[in-house]
């Protein structure tokens, strides 16, 4: 049995054993005292608790309802989430009833029907609803992004929005990734009026067909998508869950010129091809990776009781615009988040 330890960070992880040298950096950088680690890969949650000096759990509902530590970190809650039912609405509402915090890698809920069920949220609203569990590390929120606010407040408007996502399976899913590229560009451009995608599975050879489906939960793989917005903006977002290595660049294009925050930094291109603006993080041997970092800098903002609380996010937007992609992926159409909006409503 692990021993009783200092509260101030106490932890419950559930996590892939592909996750824990994630894990383990995590647990370092951010100061975490690791009460309890389960898996959704079935017998594993013994050699994983023990890598990280915790008890096993098995059961993530009966922690949740249960735990005293100060976040339950889900680096993969499996099918925790995956479809709306009242035995998770139960644990989570026990874990918030005693100040538990409660994060995730994966977006929950993970697709627009799932609004449709009482206490998430009432989807003939076109209004934010109150996170369930806290998204991270949420790329609009995150430490660069921050760093450049009055910068992005500066340049304006913006005519013409990309953004690249890039890492491992460890770091996240393809459906995470939309999730976070997805709410960044409606901030900044509003709910699109079509969705024009393309995906790409990891997998291949001979007669192999591997489509998208309907949820964000579990996708994996590359996609592409072409978002059209009813003022004639556009955006574009390429992502992919097994690209090596992670890496993040948004790029939005104005009368002011060409705007670049990347995972270090930003930097500041006028219309004349001049460089008025950057500042870009020196990076040494000790520094973290830059997925470390990032999800280190959202659990400390998570459990710090002194930082901002971020607004709620829009999640009939993105999530009715991530269907709204996913349906273009199999249909090879553009497709309207409009339509699955109507779909939500009608539940």
């Amino acid at each position: 049995m692990a021993q009783k330890r200092d509260q101030g960070k106490s932890a419950v992880l559930w996590l892939r054993p592909d996750q824990l040298p994630l894990a383990h950096e995590l647990c370092e950088l951010c100061g975490l005292v690791v009460e309890q680690v389960g898996s959704p890969a079935r017998g594993r949650s013994g050699e994983l608790a023990a890598a990280l000096n915790a008890d096993a759990i098995d059961d993530l509902r009966a922690a949740l309802a249960e735990t005293s530590a100060k976040l339950v970190l889900l680096l993969d809650p499996g099918d925790f989430g995956a479809e709306p039912n009242a035995t998770d609405d139960r644990a989570l509402a026990a874990a918030k009833s005693r100040g538990v915090k409660v994060a995730s890698l994966e977006p929950i809920p993970a697709t627009a029907l799932a609004l449709h069920t009482p206490g998430v949220g009432d989807p003939a609203e076109d209004v934010a609803i109150p996170d369930p569990v806290r998204f991270l590390p949420h790329l609009r929120q995150s430490k660069r992004h921050r760093e450049a606010a009055e910068i992005i407040e500066q340049f304006g408007y913006v005519r013409t929005l990309t953004i690249e996502q890039w890492n491992t399976p460890a770091e996240g899913s393809l459906g995470s990734l939309l999730f976070s590229a997805l709410d960044l560009a409606i901030g900044i451009l509003g709910v699109p009026e079509t969705v024009d995608a393309q995906f790409v599975s990891p997998a291949h050879g001979q007669g192999v067909h591997t489509v998208a489906g309907d949820s964000l939960r579990a996708l994996s793989g590359d996609l592409t998508a072409l978002l059209r917005f009813s003022d004639g903006r556009g955006a574009t977002i390429v992502a992919s869950d097994h690209a090596g290595r992670w890496n993040r660049v948004v790029t939005m294009l104005g009368p002011s010129g060409r705007l670049r925050i990347y995972d270090d930094g930003f930097e500041l291109v006028n219309a004349a091809g001049e460089k008025v603006d950057e500042s870009r993080q020196r990076r040494t041997v000790k520094s973290p990776a830059h997925s470390v970092a990032a999800i280190a800098d959202a659990i400390d903002r998570l459990l710090d009781t002194h930082a901002a609380v971020p607004p709620p996010l829009d999640h009939l937007g993105i999530l009715t615009t991530a269907q709204a992609a996913l349906l273009s992926t199999r249909t090879g159409q553009p497709e309207s988040p409009d339509t699955i909006r109507r779909m939500v409503q009608r539940g």
